[in-house]
Parts: C-alpha cells; structure tokens; sequence
C-alpha cells in the first residue's frame, strides 16, 4: 500500500482533533534552502556545505533524509565516493527500517565511482528489487555497462553473490541453479517498505519519500556513469518521510573485504560483528574494501570525517593494516585492528587479533614446558605467510633458551615431499624432537605425514591453520598427536565461549570460526564501553587502555596498545581436535 492512501484513512480518524494544516510540514530552514539552491544550479560544493551545515544543526526531522540524499548526491558529483557512501550510511541511520531505490541505485554508483564493480552490482540489485518497470530499465543500463569491464575473477565472484535472475540476465550469467555455490552470508530479501503515515498535498503530488526519480537513461552511460537520480527535483513541501524516533548517535565502523578473493574471511567477520550489534544494528557502519588498501585508506578518511564514527574495527589483511595504522594514528581515530601483522600498535591503534609471535610463544613453551622438546626444525612455504611464522617461531625458540637445528622452505602450495623428509632425517641425526610447519591443514598434513612415515617419534606442530579436523584427517593416524595453537575453539569448556557459540549457531545455522569470534569480542569491548557512557574517540581510546579482563568469544585482557587474548592448545587425535586444557594466556 502506498504512503499517500495510509494517510486517507488516518486523516480520516484524525479529523476531529486535528487542527488545520497541521500535516503540513514546516518551511525548511535557511540552510536546507540554501543549499536546495546551489544543488539547483550544479554548485554541487557549497551545496554540500550546507547540506552538512543543516545536518549538523539538530534538522526538522521532515527534511532530513532528503538533505542527506541530496548531499550523497553532490558529493558524488564532486567525486568523493568514500564520503557519499558515508552520507548513504547517515541517511539509513536517520530512516532505519526504509528502502528506496535511489538510495542503492546511488551507492552502487559511488561503489563503481571507487573502481568496485561487484560491490556495484550488489547495490544496484537491491534497488532492483524495490524498482518499477520503469526504473529497472535504466537499472540494466548500467548492469549493461559494467558488464565488458568485469574479469574473469569479477564474472566468477558475481556468479556466486547476485540470485536476482534478472539481474543475472542482464550479465549474461547462467541460471541460479547452475551457478556456484552462494558464499557463507547471502543477500537479504529486502523487505516490503513498512506502511507509514505521509503527508499528502491537495495542491501537488508528493515525490515518493523524497527521493528523486530515476533520469532517462542514455547512450553515454560509461564507467563512472552520472548518479541514478540526478534530475527532477521536488518542492521541498512535498517531501514524505517517516520519522522514527532518535537512535543514538555513537558507531562504529568496520573495514572488511566483502567482495575480492578475501570476501569468505570478510564474511565471517562481519557476522561475528552483527552479533554484537544484534540490538543495536544501526550503530555499526558497514564498509567494504574489496581487500584493496588504496580503497581502505579512501573509506577510513571518509569515516574520520564523520564525529559519529568513534571507532574502526578492520581490517583482516597486513598489507591494509599497514596503511590503515598510521592513517589512523595520524587522524586520531582508534582503529581495533583483526589482522596477525604486529609492530603497528600505538596510541590510537589496537591489535585485537592473535598475533603470529603469540602463536608461536605459546607454542614453544608448552612444548618445552609439557612435550620436554628442546630442539627443533622448522619446515614452511616461501610466501609472507610463512615466511613471517618461521621467524616468529625461531625467535621465539630462542628466548625459551632452546635450539633450531635447521630450517628449510618449500614451494607454496606445491611441496616437494621427498626433500622435506630428506631435511628432517638429517636433521633427526642432529638431535631434532618436534618440527614446526607454519602452512594451512591439507598442506601441513601432506607434508607432516610424508616425514611421520619414517620418522615417528618427531612432534609436529603447527599454527591456527592446523584447526580443520576434516584437512587433517586426510593424513590419516599417521599424525595423530600433532599440537597447535587457536585463539578460539568453538568446543572450549570456557562458558563465555559456550554461550557464544550457541547464539551464533542459533543465528547462522552453523559453528563460528576464529574470525567471527575475534571480530565479536572487539565489538563487544567497544559496546561496552559505549554503554558505560564513552560518546568521543579519546575516551574511547582511555577507557580501552584501562579495559582491563573480560569474557566474549574467548577470554581477553585490555592492554596499552591492544588486547591480550588467551589461546588454546589444541591436539588432533583419530579425526578430530581436542582441547589439551582450557585457554591460557598467551
């Protein structure tokens, strides 16, 4: 049912103790004119100086939406994508619970404005499917566009995230049940726009919700095509909203990679974060970065433009974390960061996630400590990923005051089996006892069982990789025995930890990983530091320091530059992981 009819019937029953024009809104202020004016005349940068300028001064609820729109919309035109796409957030903060078109049809474009072409496609599906007729032909106009420009890598991921079928036309791609399986968080159905009173003018038409309707679509729709929405503009008298009660004012932001080779780590992530936000969604401001850091870089100087952002949790991968960090020491913006890189704490920025050279501590000493081992080897792939472990390993060996009787890479992702266990039994001659292979479970299983083979009474042990009974169980018993480390273990004996599952797999329908998990306890820490009444980024950055112990998915303690987190020994025996003991303190 449209707003305009709701109204019929509530004028209707209102008419006896309503006074006259009383539905009628009230003239906009000087600002919003103002800036109506210069949007007016294609003065798109002092039309977002007042649009902001009304925004900011406590605004009559009635224009609001429409000067956020409308501001999203000059700061697209003046190319700052990042920041429309911020505005766009403010806007359904403003209005949560309602769905327009213009409002995807925009994002989409800023998203394609900042070279993101799936995460293009993905709003301009969700306009699609709030669109008539006539405004889903100029849709696929620009699905049209994109279409030549995506690579293969695009093509592929788009095949697996779009289920609209004609959306799917419109691309070219196959029928949804022949395409790939869906990634672990599927689009939301959009809901139906929630029946709200409007106001209805016996003069004029009132412009649906305020927004502005789609343009004619043309011919020179290209890369960077101009904003959906750009043209007809409507009387600000007529503007319809609905005007729900304030929510608060204080968010937090996340930078993850929701699109991109990264997007299934991204993914997890975000709906362990939804989880902490579950009673409170409109604070938390969703941010994708295609795993790209010039694209994370450009959203984090969008977010520090926005007083209501006091905190950024983000991102997962090093080479983003390593921008990211001193932008945000240098805007001081607090930054909880979910990626294993160390050294880039600071005043300003905290590392949440577990920690490469936490791992490896933790594991050196249990196995001098428990296994009684004192020499080692370390067997890795020559990329960052292992290359980085094994050295964290090596030092860590020697500040437990034990010894590395040799070390060797291989080839990542394609081992050479034979040479590895050639290297171990020379090494065994040494006096090896335990050999660490910082790699991900099927690899690190092939290569542990190649040297188990011959060599039985070597320890294996391993990172957080290792923690995927159904990899390792490849192997078979051949590796039974083999030790590693997590910051979280889905069937831990810790309570917190319990619960935490249980809620997640009541949500989601399946277990939570150590992504999910790390991501929920660093909203969680930043929830309750707002409900404790922390409203501006330096006390959020004081009371963080001062967090002291607390228990969410794991247990955590709150340090100057970040969090300790408790890890866990885990042990594989006859195709499953096993807990050795609780989580201890890394």
């Amino acid at each position: 049912m449209k707003p305009a009819i709701t109204l019929i019937a509530l004028l209707a029953a209102l008419s006896a103790c309503t006074p006259p024009a009383a539905h009628l809104p009230p003239a906009p202020a000087h600002a919003f004119r103002r800036a109506e004016d210069a949007f007016a005349r294609g003065a798109y940068e002092p039309a977002a100086a007042a649009y902001r300028q009304f925004l900011n001064s406590t605004p009559d609820p009635a224009y609001a939406p429409r000067a956020a729109y409308q501001l999203a919309l000059a700061q697209y035109h003046l190319q700052q994508y990042g920041a429309a796409l911020v505005t766009l957030d403010e806007l359904k903060q403003r209005v949560p619970g309602q769905q327009w078109v213009q409002v995807y049809a925009l994002r989409g474009d800023a998203e394609l404005g900042l070279g993101r072409r799936v995460a293009a496609l993905l709003a301009w599906e969700e306009a699609w499917q709030l669109a008539g007729p006539a405004e889903q032909a100029r849709l696929q106009n620009r699905i049209g566009a994109v279409r030549p420009q995506l690579t293969d890598d695009e093509r592929a991921e788009v095949s697996e995230v779009l289920v609209t079928a004609a959306v799917r036309e419109a691309l070219g791609l196959g029928d949804l049940m022949a395409a790939a399986p869906m990634p672990p968080f599927e689009i939301a159905a959009v809901p139906a726009p929630p029946e709200v009173a409007a106001v209805e003018e016996e003069s004029e038409p009132a412009v649906t919700n305020g927004a502005e309707p789609l343009p004619p679509a043309t011919e020179e729709e290209a890369a960077v095509p101009p904003a959906l929405g750009d043209e007809a503009e409507a009387p600000p008298e007529a503007v319809e909203v609905a005007v729900p009660a304030p929510g608060p004012t204080t968010k937090i932001a996340c930078l993850l990679p929701l699109t991109g080779v990264d997007r299934a780590y991204g993914q997890r992530a975000l709906a362990g974060l939804r989880l902490a936000f579950a009673d409170a969604p409109e604070q938390l401001v969703v941010r994708d970065t295609g795993g790209d850091p010039a694209s994370s870089a450009e959203l984090l100087q969008a977010l520090h433009q926005d007083s209501s952002v006091v905190a950024v949790v983000g991102p997962l991968r090093s080479s983003e974390a390593e921008v990211l960090a001193p932008l945000a020491e240098r805007e001081r913006l607090p930054l909880l960061l979910l990626s294993q890189r160390e050294g880039l704490a600071g005043r300003f920025v905290f590392q949440v996630a577990m920690t490469r050279g936490q791992q490896a501590e933790m594991l050196v000493r249990y196995a001098a400590d428990t296994l009684k081992v004192q020499r080692f080897g370390v067997l890795y792939p020559e990329d960052g990923y292992g290359s980085a472990f094994a050295q964290a390993f090596i030092d860590a060996v020697a500040a437990q005051g034990a010894s590395v009787v040799g070390t060797q890479a291989y080839e990542p992702g394609n081992p050479d089996l034979a040479a590895a266990a050639g290297a171990v039994r020379r090494w065994h001659q040494a006096g090896l006892q335990a050999l660490f292979i910082p790699d991900a479970a099927a690899t690190a299983a092939a290569v542990a069982a190649q040297v188990r083979e011959g060599l039985p009474d070597v320890a294996l042990l391993g990172t957080e990789s290792w923690n995927d009974a159904a990899a390792l169980s490849r192997a078979g018993d051949v590796i039974n025995g083999a030790v590693f480390t997590d910051a979280f273990f889905a069937s831990s004996t810790r309570a917190s930890t319990r619960e935490f599952v249980e809620r997640f797999e009541r949500g989601e329908g399946r277990q939570p990983t150590v992504f999910e998990a790390q991501a929920f306890d660093a909203g969680l820490a930043l929830r309750r530091l707002i409900a404790g009444g922390a409203t501006s980024r330096e006390q959020i950055v004081g009371q963080l320091n001062g967090l002291g112990r607390f228990e969410g998915a794991g247990q955590l303690q709150g340090t100057p530059g970040g969090f300790g987190r408790a890890l866990s020994i885990l042990r594989y025996r006859d195709g499953q992981v096993e807990e050795v003991a609780p989580a201890t303190d890394g």
